[in-house]
């Protein structure tokens, strides 16, 4: 449906937040942080050990573990969602 883990996203590409799957702990801090369902994120920067996201004009790192139980999808663009298109990095 075109949904891809954070940590498989594309550098300097903005997303949306369609889920997380973590524990309730982490998520709580995540939503304390504004990254929540239907959040727009720009991905800056990509570690092996983690991401680091744009979120509403802040730059945010987050840990690989994490980063994979977040899972996006493109912006739409003209009333249409683009799909996830996966490069290796």
């Amino acid at each position: 449906m075109g949904f891809m883990n954070l940590s498989k996203g594309i550098t300097n590409e903005q997303y949306i937040i369609n889920n997380i799957t973590t524990d309730s702990i982490t998520k709580t801090r995540l939503q304390v942080l504004g990254i929540l369902k239907g959040t727009k994120i720009i991905i800056l920067n990509k570690r092996r050990s983690g991401v680091i996201i744009k979120v509403r004009g802040t730059r945010i790192g987050i840990d690989k573990k994490i980063s994979n139980s977040i899972n996006i999808r493109r912006e739409e663009k003209n009333g249409k969602l683009e799909p996830c298109i996966y490069r290796q990095s």
